[in-house]
Parts: C-alpha cells; sequence; structure tokens
C-alpha cells in the first residue's frame, strides 16, 4: 500500500489501490476463518476436558 505522502505526490490510481484492498480483504478473510477454527477446535478440547 502507498504511503499517504506518495499518494498526495503522484495521485492514485484507483483500479490499482482496488486490486490492492481487494487482496487484503481476501487476506484477512482467510485469517479470520484460520482464527475461527482454532477456536472451535480449543472450545471442544476444553468442553472435552469438563466432561466427567
Amino acid at each position: 500500500m502507498p504511503s499517504a505522502e506518495d499518494l498526495v505526490k503522484d495521485g492514485v490510481d484507483l483500479g490499482n489501490m482496488d486490486s490492492k484492498l481487494l487482496q487484503k480483504i481476501e487476506e484477512l478473510t482467510l485469517y479470520v476463518i484460520q482464527q475461527q477454527k482454532r477456536k472451535d477446535e480449543l472450545e471442544n478440547k476444553v468442553n472435552q476436558n469438563k466432561k466427567p
């Protein structure tokens, strides 16, 4: 991602910026899915340990 100074100096290529933002959204979505799976696994382990 370009810095604010670069954007002011050089302007914005909207097509390129949209592409980079979409890529970041996809990366963050995959990260959230991964974290949710990890959370679910840990919750299952905790619940198994609580059973008598």
